[in-house]
C-alpha cells in the first residue's frame, strides 16, 4: 500500500459514475451472498462501470477467518454484504480502509460506521418462523427463549457456526443471556445447553425444506427470505413471529480491503452499490430489504411492508465482534 492512499481516497469521495475513468486490473471481492445472485448483480455492475469483477463466494465466516489469513498478502480489494459484527471484527482488527461516498448522503446514520471503514445497503432481519400448515399461532412459541423448553426438542433446525445467518442467530441469542457488563452469565449457558440439545444441527444431505414441510422441524430459524424460499421449495405455508424483545436485524456491510491495489475500482463499485438505483432495483429483482429511506420509498409494496414487519432487537454489534468467536468456540467443545 502506498503513503499517498488516503489522499486518493478522499479525493476520490466525489467520484462520479459518469467519470471518464480508465481502471486498470480486475476487482475481487468477497462474498457471503448466493453465488446466483452476485452473477446478476457482476453483469450488471460491469455493464455499469466498465470493468472486470470477480466475486469470490463463502460463508459470512469463510470470508472472515480468509482475510484474516490473509493479512500479509491481501488477495481480494473488497468486501461485500458481510454481516455487522464480522465486518466490525475486521475493523478491530486494522483490515479495513476508511472511505466515503456521494451515494452515502441521507443514509441513516445507524447504517454507517461512525469511524468510516464500512456502510450497509440492505438489511435482513433474521427471523423466527413456522409451518402454519403444521402449527397455529396459539400453538407457535412467542420468543426465542422458549426454544430451551423440551416441548421442541427436534422441532427446528439450526445451520453450521461458520454460517452467516447462524453467527446472527446467536448474536440476538447471546443478547438474551448476559449481564449488564456484557458477560454470558452461566444461567445463560444452561439456557445454551438446553437450546442445542433440542436443536437439529444442519449436516450435509439434510433437506431442510422437506424437513420443514412435513413437519419434522416445523421452526424455521433463518433469514427472511431464506424462510420464503424454503417455503417455495418445500410447498408449504408459513407466517413469521414478531417475537417478544424483537428480532435480530442485520445488516449487510460493505468495505474496502487495506493493502488493495484497485482503489479507484473499489470506490466506483461501492458508489455503484451503494445508491439508491442499485437499491431499489435489488429490491424489485431479489426482494430484498434497502437501508436507504429513498430507496425504501422507491421498492415494491411488499418489499416497503417487510421494512416494518418485525420489531427490531436492539443488538450491541461491537460487542459480539470482541467476543463472539470465544463464545462460538466454547458452543463447537462443550455443546456440539
Amino acid at each position: 500500500m502506498t503513503i499517498s492512499r488516503n489522499l486518493r481516497v478522499a479525493g476520490l469521495a466525489a467520484f462520479s459514475l459518469s467519470s471518464s475513468v480508465a481502471f486498470a486490473g480486475d476487482l475481487t471481492i468477497y462474498t457471503p451472498q448466493s453465488a446466483d445472485r452476485t452473477a446478476v448483480i457482476e453483469e450488471l455492475a460491469e455493464a455499469k462501470l466498465g470493468f472486470d469483477i470477480d466475486f469470490v463466494n463463502m460463508g459470512g465466516g469463510e470470508v472472515y477467518d480468509r482475510v484474516l489469513a490473509e493479512r500479509n498478502n491481501p488477495q481480494a480489494d473488497v468486501i461485500f454484504g458481510l454481516i455487522d459484527f464480522l465486518t466490525a471484527g475486521l475493523k478491530q482488527e486494522g483490515l479495513l480502509e476508511k472511505y466515503t461516498l456521494d451515494a452515502l448522503d441521507g443514509l441513516p446514520d445507524i447504517y454507517k460506521d461512525p469511524d468510516g471503514y464500512f456502510y450497509g445497503y440492505r438489511q435482513t432481519p433474521i427471523t423466527l418462523s413456522y409451518n402454519t400448515d403444521i402449527l397455529s399461532g396459539e400453538e407457535a412459541p412467542q420468543t426465542w427463549e422458549e426454544l430451551s423448553d423440551p416441548k421442541w426438542e427436534g422441532k427446528f433446525m439450526i445451520g453450521a457456526l461458520t454460517w452467516q445467518t447462524t453467527r446472527a442467530i446467536l448474536a440476538g441469542l447471546f443478547t438474551r443471556q448476559i449481564d449488564e457488563t456484557g458477560e454470558m452469565t452461566e444461567e445463560g449457558w444452561d439456557w445454551f445447553a438446553k437450546f442445542y440439545a433440542n436443536a437439529v444441527v444442519f449436516e450435509e444431505g439434510m433437506n431442510r425444506p422437506e424437513m420443514i414441510a412435513n413437519g419434522e422441524t416445523p421452526l424455521s430459524l433463518n433469514h427472511f427470505l431464506g424462510v420464503q424460499r424454503d417455503a417455495e421449495t418445500g410447498g408449504y405455508n408459513y407466517a413469521y413471529i414478531d417475537t417478544e424483545g424483537g428480532t435480530p436485524i442485520v445488516v449487510e456491510r460493505n468495505a474496502i480491503l487495506k493493502g488493495t491495489d484497485n482503489m479507484e475500482q473499489a470506490l466506483a463499485f461501492l458508489e455503484y452499490v451503494q445508491s439508491v438505483e442499485f437499491q431499489v432495483e435489488n429490491a424489485e429483482r431479489f426482494g430484498v430489504i434497502p437501508v436507504h429511506p429513498d430507496a425504501i420509498a422507491q421498492s415494491p409494496e411488499d418489499v416497503r411492508k417487510s421494512a416494518t414487519l418485525l420489531t427490531p432487537q436492539p443488538i450491541d454489534w461491537d460487542l459480539m465482534a470482541r467476543n463472539l468467536d470465544g463464545w462460538l468456540e466454547r458452543i463447537q467443545l462443550d455443546l456440539l
